[in-house]
């Protein structure tokens, strides 16, 4: 009789330990970030300073993410490589794309392997973007992307603890980031335009 309750003894005190060791390895647990966002595919994204609206494609097949960038012209402002570029992009559909000349500092330089087996040299900057609702600062490296869909490709290491990627789904969330959509004025029929001199 006693080695039984001495087993049940042991048994319970077993039991007790896991499920107190299950709660200690819980609590580290909750110390790592939790994903925030399940984001489709192809989300709205907005450049700032700015607050350009542009659709972006999310990647997790690609490491890093790109702009394009055409007239791609390397300076030197004071010690540091500056690039000026020409950003295009479409706004929404059956409207006319815009155009936007951007300069930021060089972060480096990189060589890309293309599917082809060659390489390219590229720039890499630094732009703040706001997805989902939240600006995030993002590394882009500068490739003339005007052949594809989309503008801006966000990679594995732009997503990395900020979302998931569903890739069934679209426009899973907004870029507002505190901008106002400006609402348009109506026009006088009889207003007259002025060029201003």
């Amino acid at each position: 009789m006693i080695t039984i309750i001495r087993g049940q003894f042991f048994f319970f005190l077993t039991i007790v330990l896991l499920i107190a060791s299950g709660s200690v390895l819980s609590d580290d647990k909750t110390d790592q970030p939790e994903l925030q966002h399940i984001l489709g595919w192809v989300e709205s994204i907005r450049l700032e300073p700015w607050g350009l609206k542009m659709l972006a494609r999310l990647d997790t097949g690609a490491n890093t993410s790109s702009m394009s960038a055409r007239d791609i012209y390397h300076f030197k402002k004071g010690n540091k490589d500056w690039v000026r570029f020409i950003l295009d992009f479409g706004t929404e559909k059956g409207k006319p794309n815009r155009t936007i000349e951007i300069e930021r500092p060089i972060l480096r330089s990189l060589k890309i392997k293309q599917h082809s087996g060659v390489s390219e040299e590229r720039h890499v900057i630094t732009m703040d973007i706001c997805l989902a609702n939240e600006v995030h600062n993002i590394e882009f490296n500068l490739i003339d992307r005007r052949a594809l869909n989309y503008p801006i490709l966000l990679g594995r290491r732009a997503l990395a603890g900020v979302a998931l990627v569903d890739s069934a789904r679209t426009h899973l969330s907004k870029a507002d980031c505190g901008h106002v959509k400006k609402k348009k004025k109506k026009r006088d029929p009889l207003e007259k335009l002025t060029i201003p001199e």
